[in-house]
């Protein structure tokens, strides 16, 4: 009788410690691509129970996880019906009755700042690796992007201060031109490059006039997804002469404008297709 009652006593302790780990174990939602990019580089995928429609990438691990609509329109009930302990996303995210019906459930909703510079995609990605409790991965993915850039803008020296056209191409929304206070034109700072739409703010729709006028020296297609532009669709595009000359590039838009762990890679892009001296070009646009 005394065994069994140990062995009850037993069973109920292990029960117990068994509950509290699985209390314990994290339950995150990401929404925010970059972000899930970077919990995925930190190897905490395990973490995620689900993220939202920017996030991704890679294909091979977002696709098995459930998806809770955009990061600016976050749905309450699908999220909570996740069980999430912590809702890692950005200051864009949206909307406040959502964030604040999820913390008012006891889930911890953290918003982290946009990053649009390299210290603070740096900092971001240290910021998530607190989140996740992968602090030294973190600190050593900062460390190998920041060398990795360090060597992309070194390779710049002779490049500065060409004019890019970015178009963003985002499906539903058609075809718009990236002017300042974008997270394109934010990308184009980084390489010491100018945006070739340096009187246009936000993003426009765009027009065959305003790509006659912008007469850039590189240009760069940032598709939402594959194919989504047809540059045959543009004729007054194909016909400039950085297209005519090669010095174009279409990429994905989450790699090239999200300030992620590819963020190197995002700059290398479009740093291959700008061409190595613009001063006749600078010459040119002044008269």
């Amino acid at each position: 009788m005394q065994l069994r009652k140990i062995i009850g006593l037993a069973a109920i302790l292990i029960l117990g410690w068994a509950g509290a780990k699985a209390a314990a174990e994290p339950r995150i939602v990401s929404a925010d691509g970059a972000i899930t990019e970077t919990i995925v580089a930190l190897h905490a995928t395990d973490l995620l129970v689900g993220v939202d429609t920017t996030s991704q990438y890679p294909p091979q691990v977002i696709a098995g996880l459930p998806k809770i609509g955009y990061l600016r329109a976050l749905p309450l009930e699908g999220v909570l019906s996740l069980k999430p302990t912590r809702l890692i996303t950005t200051e864009e995210a949206g909307p406040d009755v959502t964030l604040d019906g999820l913390g008012e459930a006891g889930v911890d909703v953290v918003e982290l700042p946009v990053a649009w510079d390299v210290d603070a995609a740096l900092e971001r990605i240290r910021r998530v690796g607190d989140l996740v409790d992968q602090q030294d991965q973190a600190n050593e993915l900062a460390n190998r992007m920041a060398a990795a850039i360090d060597k992309v803008q070194t390779s710049m020296a002779n490049k500065t201060d060409a004019r890019v056209l970015v178009l963003l191409a985002a499906g539903d929304h058609g075809v718009m031109l990236a002017g300042k206070e974008t997270a394109a034109d934010a990308l184009l700072e980084t390489l010491g490059l100018r945006n070739a739409l340096d009187d246009v703010s936000g993003y426009k729709p765009a027009s065959r006039e305003a790509l006659l006028v912008a007469d850039p020296d590189a240009i760069v297609i940032a598709e939402a997804r594959p194919g989504q532009f047809q540059p045959a669709d543009w004729p007054a595009l194909i016909h400039l002469k950085a297209w005519e000359d090669g010095h174009r590039v279409t990429a994905n838009a989450m790699l090239l404008l999200g300030f992620g762990p590819r963020l190197p890679e995002a700059m290398q892009t479009i740093a291959a297709i700008v061409p190595e001296s613009t001063a006749a070009n600078d010459t040119a646009h002044a008269h």
